[in-house]
């Protein structure tokens, strides 16, 4: 598995693409949550390091299908507009989803589970901040890099990338602009 292969609206995914090692994510958020077998070792590993410090995460999304990219991807257009959509979410084909190793977090705490932007001033997503790239992980959209990835900011979307987290994270760098200096 190529850990660091970029996928984004330039660099596409054909509709029949499915990783090879997917497994269940046995996330207690949904059932049926499937992730690229190393990504969700590295996960559980984090996992298990927050959970010393009290702090409870967990799998909200991980591999999507073509197909239910396509799917929510009109359902946003159709609720919110295209031009929305094109800063929020993926088409078919150019979603990280895909290769299974993307992760959308999860945190629970004072018996609620808390997704997306609601995350966004926990303690919890702070330490993963800080913490995700010893496991293997990067924030795949920054801030401050919009521009870049083409994407606004999502704090708890992370991408398992392997030993190259250390240097996108030390450098704050985007996988775009990694993928570019190691050419």
């Amino acid at each position: 598995m190529d850990y660091l292969i970029l996928v984004n609206r330039d660099n596409r995914l054909s509709k029949d693409y499915i990783p090879p090692s997917l497994v269940d994510a046995n996330s207690l958020y949904k059932k049926g949550i499937k992730i690229d077998s190393r990504t969700l070792e590295m996960f559980n590993l984090m996992k298990k390091e927050a959970l010393k410090h009290n702090y409870n995460i967990d799998i909200m999304s991980a591999y999507r299908t073509y197909k239910y990219q396509k799917k929510i991807y009109s359902k946003l257009i159709d609720e919110k507009g295209y031009n929305y959509a094109l800063r929020h979410i993926a088409p078919p084909g150019s979603s990280e989803h895909q290769t299974g190793l993307a992760v959308d977090i999860c945190i629970y705490k004072d018996d609620k589970c808390y997704i997306e932007h609601d995350i966004s001033e926990l303690d919890e997503l702070k330490w993963i901040h800080k913490n995700a790239y010893r496991f293997g992980f990067i924030i795949r959209y920054p801030e401050d890099k919009e521009s870049i990835t083409g994407y606004n900011y999502e704090p708890w979307h992370l991408r398992y990338v392997g030993s190259a987290a250390r240097y996108i994270h030390e450098h704050h760098l985007s996988l775009e602009e990694y993928k570019k200096l190691v050419k």
